[in-house]
């Protein structure tokens, strides 16, 4: 009797602590990039031990999990021949407390029509603030880059297009290519269309082209 009753202690503890865990997992989640990040960290910590990865569903990705200090140390990174003409490379980074980051980053590679030159479009999520920072810059064919807004503007007008422009066609990427994937491959409380509750804004890097 005593060893049921034990037992059966055991089975209400083990179900309020997955209840009071499923409830913190739950409450942290604002926006569908909470999502993408906490999915990722809680794998890394300790799920794999019992579940498995969401990006493990989706074709087409180069996963690189490593113990160095590099910066890129969590990367997913879509193989070329799975994107869109227009795209020239499209990766996520992954920042689980590095340095004080807890962020998740997507780089986009646009190509400019008629030029060598792609244009590049950085989304940085920061689950601290909900906040999505959007920057952009370009890197010259001797492999000099461009953070100030006058010069991708300047850039950009060369070749016919804005920076408005180039927003659209990243925003397009990040919710049609991007962020469908996620939805196809994991229960999401959000849409491509409906992220939740973040905040957009716009920024621009310091001039580090001499560095």
């Amino acid at each position: 009797m005593k060893k049921r009753k034990l037992f059966y202690s055991l089975l209400v503890v083990l179900f309020v602590s997955f209840s009071g865990f499923q409830y913190y997992k739950h409450q942290r989640i604002h926006n569908i990039f909470d999502e993408i990040y906490y999915e990722e960290s809680d794998y890394h910590n300790f799920t794999f031990l019992w579940n498995g990865r969401a990006f493990y569903q989706l074709k087409g990705l180069k996963i690189v999990d490593n113990g160095s200090q590099d910066l890129y140390k969590h990367s997913i990174d879509y193989e070329s021949e799975d994107l869109p003409n227009a795209i020239q490379s499209l990766r996520y980074n992954f920042y689980f407390d590095f340095q004080g980051m807890t962020e998740v980053e997507l780089e986009m590679r646009l190509r400019i029509p008629g030029s060598e030159t792609t244009i590049n479009v950085e989304y940085l999520y920061d689950v601290n603030n909900q906040q999505l920072k959007r920057y952009m810059w370009y890197q010259d064919e001797k492999h000099v880059r461009y953070y100030l807004q006058s010069q991708v503007e300047a850039f950009l007008a060369e070749h016919g297009k804005t920076v408005e422009d180039i927003r659209k066609e990243a925003d397009d990427v990040l919710r049609n290519k991007v962020l469908k994937d996620w939805t196809s491959i994991y229960s999401s409380r959000f849409s491509p269309n409906n992220w939740g509750d973040v905040t957009v804004k716009d920024s621009w890097r310091e001039d580090l082209s001499k560095n």
